[in-house]
């Protein structure tokens, strides 16, 4: 398949620590896999604030290449502190605006130069290597799905809504389809240099311990903040995609389009992201209103006894698995980790729990399972109590164990499909998405072939 490794890299680069007073404790692991270059970065920060309190922690999805993912994760920390709103405890908007002023400090001179220099000392990466660009695994997966045909039958079609989310209409992706035969792709991006092909996700939660605890979570772009609440997922973040109406509506209105497998101007799979400033040239507009958005949408949630980990990843982690799949497998883990601690020294590190996870999601055989798994991963997890005991289940609020991916379609903590994204593509994976887009493409070439028929039966 083209674009991936003839065999996975599955050597884990990985850091565990905690704060000094013992807070915060947390592992992070991230692999290669598949993919020819590794473009993810993380910060974790146990002592990030100690008057106040706070931990910062967070990981950064790149795609283009490393150099902007490396340089965002390097700068946030400095820039939130030095902001009078984060001085003053507005930390909503401390983190709102945080993000704007790293997109803006990666378009600035020095950030520019410090990219390049990034890049410079970074491996060469070939044009296909492009992990959120064009993407060769598609069009393999669409080959196998011609031979596949209608083998899952109508019922994938209608799996996975869940109420509230928002959908794109069957005019929207007509719309979209006649669109992208017009539109060519965006080659600035593509052949951009430095940041102006080159981007990152960014999802950062700011933790704070103490009588008050809390935390509050910052994203852009597809990675995610997933809290354990007892035994049950809770979304800090959502991802945000092209087919998410709300996005959708912000890229047209700022002159791009969506394709059927959406992606924006034919390219990238996610709507906001730090750099890709090949998205972002309209002068006439504000940041925000940019085919890409680097705006973080901001949650908050008071910490509870009931509330365990962390866990945030990049969406290489959640491409095969749920939010609540996630936390399935590695609350029991974590659990004898902490509770080994207890009895003998030398016990599991955290962040080899993670790793476990990244051994188990990745892709066995690529090509039956559409690419799926083959991305860079990344995965941390944070404590949120600084216990030598883990909870005690028995003393947890009752929470309903998983459901299976029909059942859970009705419950917007468990989001279902294969890869959970939001509007359109929450409610449909990317195989289906590429299923749908081969069937429309198939039904127009029938009726070219028909037409040119009567014409020659005419003639």
């Amino acid at each position: 398949m083209g674009g991936l490794l003839s065999s996975p890299i599955t050597t884990k680069e990985t850091e565990d620590g905690k704060g000094k007073a013992g807070q915060f404790e947390f592992g992070v692991s991230a692999m290669q896999g598949w993919r020819k270059a590794m473009e993810d970065s993380h910060l974790a920060l146990p002592d990030f604030d100690p008057q106040n309190k706070f931990g910062l922690f967070g990981v950064f999805d790149g795609h283009g290449g490393a150099a902007v993912a490396k340089l965002a994760a390097e700068k946030l920390p400095e820039i939130l502190r030095a902001l009078p709103s984060y001085k003053k405890g507005a930390y909503q908007e401390a983190l709102h605006e945080a993000f704007l002023k790293v997109d803006a400090y990666l378009d600035s001179k020095e950030g520019r130069r410090k990219v390049q220099e990034l890049v410079a000392a970074g491996p060469v990466v070939s044009d296909d290597d492009e992990d959120e660009g064009d993407d060769p695994d598609e069009e393999a997966a669409i080959r196998e799905l011609m031979e596949m045909q209608n083998a899952e039958g109508e019922e994938e079609e209608e799996e996975g809504m869940v109420e509230g989310d928002e959908e794109e209409s069957e005019s929207d992706m007509d719309e979209e389809e006649e669109e992208e035969e017009e539109a060519p792709a965006n080659n600035a991006w593509a052949n951009g240099e430095g940041p102006d092909g080159q981007g990152t996700t960014a999802v950062v939660a700011l933790v704070r311990s103490g009588d008050f605890p809390e935390v509050f979570c910052a994203n852009a772009g597809d990675s995610r903040c997933v809290m354990a609440r007892g035994k049950k997922a809770l979304n800090m973040s959502r991802d945000h995609k092209p087919t998410l109406k709300s996005e959708m509506s912000r890229i047209t209105k700022a002159g791009g389009f969506v394709t059927s497998e959406g992606r924006v101007d034919g390219n990238l799979n996610l709507s906001r992201a730090l750099g890709d400033f090949a998205y972002k040239k309209d002068t006439s507009l504000k940041p925000v209103e940019q085919k890409i958005s680097p705006e973080a949408e901001l949650r908050h949630q008071q910490i509870t006894p009931a509330d365990r980990y962390l866990l945030i990843g990049c969406d290489g982690i959640f491409e095969k698995a749920t939010s609540q799949a996630l936390i399935d497998f590695m609350l029991p883990r974590l659990g004898r980790t902490v509770a080994a601690r207890g009895r003998q020294a030398g016990s599991t590190a955290l962040s080899e729990v993670c790793s476990a996870f990244l051994d188990h999601n990745i892709a066995k055989v690529p090509p039956k399972e559409q690419g799926l798994g083959c991305d860079n991963m990344t995965l941390m997890a944070v404590r949120l109590s600084s216990s030598t005991e883990e909870l005690d289940d028995s003393v947890l609020p009752k929470v309903a164990g998983p459901k299976s991916r029909r059942a859970a379609s009705a419950d917007t903590g468990a989001r279902v499909g294969v890869r959970r994204n939001i509007g359109k593509a929450n409610a449909m994976s990317r195989r289906r998405q590429i299923l749908r887009a081969h069937r429309h493409r198939a039904g127009l070439l029938g009726a070219l072939a028909e037409a040119k028929k009567r014409a020659k039966q005419q003639g």
